[in-house]
Formats: C-alpha cells, structure tokens, sequence
C-alpha cells in the first residue's frame, strides 16, 4: 500500500529514459512530454514547480497531492507519456524506478530550481525550449509549506524566480 502523506512534501525527480536513448531529442516528444507534466498537475496528483526535459531524461520539482505518494505521481508520469508515445515508439521507453531527492528548505528548492534552469547551458543547448523558463505562468508557485518552515534568507526569493 502506498504511503500517504500527512503534511505537504516538495521533491527533486530524474527519470531516465530506457538505455539513456534520446527519446526527447524529438521536439514532438518533449513537447508530449511537458503536456503529461500539465496534464497531471491540472488533474490535481501534483504541483509543478519546475521542469527540464532534456533529450535522455527529464527533471521535475514536484509536491503531491496530500492523498499521493511520490511514487505514484511518477507512475502516472511515465505511464501517461508511455501510453501517449506508444504508437511512434514501440520500445522500452523508461528506466525503472527514478531518483528523488525531498526539498528540505526553500534554499534546497532554489538552488533544485536553479539547477533545472541551467541543466540545459551544462549541455550546450542554448535559448532550449523545454525547460520551466518558457511556461512560467503555468508553474506553481514556491509550495507554501517551505515558506513557513524556512528562517528567512536574504535574497533566496531572488534565486527563486
């Protein structure tokens, strides 16, 4: 049975494509990619704080819902793109499991943010059109629960945007 949480939880996900193939290098699947992110977070499972898809793996600032578990947030995720994909790609399309790493404070969310930001800079793919940047008015706002749980720090709202 799946964990459900009692308080509000933010999380750092990678999910790695099958073999690391460049799945996304595609812009159709990218692009199909970023409407799944939507698509579940308007149905609710989660907020979207961020995201990157770069063309082997994909990165999301995530809060599930209070009745969600992580893993089922990432469940919904790779089988809703899988199941969208399925018709130009018939292969394996995602690494089991995933990484996720539980934002601690607001500066552990800045500096998870930033780093979705500049994933694709490290990579050489400059002005890159799948990263959180370019769909700033549908991202979520900072969770609420690291606001309050944060001693304030000057200029950490700064890195946030």
């Amino acid at each position: 049975m799946a964990t459900i949480r009692q308080k509000p939880e933010t999380y750092a996900i990678t999910i790695l494509t099958h073999q690391r193939q460049r799945l996304f290098q595609r812009p159709a699947n990218a692009e199909l990619m970023i409407e799944t992110l939507f698509r579940y977070r308007d149905q609710g499972f989660f907020a979207l704080h961020g995201f990157v898809v770069v063309p082997d793996h994909i990165h999301a600032l995530i809060t599930p819902a209070i009745d969600q578990s992580t893993s089922r947030c990432v469940q919904r995720i790779k089988g809703g793109y899988s199941f969208a994909v399925r018709n130009q790609f018939p292969g394996e399309v995602w690494h089991s499991g995933c990484h996720e790493h539980r934002i601690r404070d607001i500066e552990d969310f800045a500096a998870q943010k930033l780093y979705l930001a500049n994933n694709p800079n490290r990579k050489s793919h400059t002005d890159y059109a799948f990263v959180h940047d370019k769909y700033a008015e549908r991202i979520n706002a900072i969770p609420s629960h690291l606001m309050r749980a944060t001693v304030h720090t000057p200029g950490a709202e700064a890195r946030l945007s």
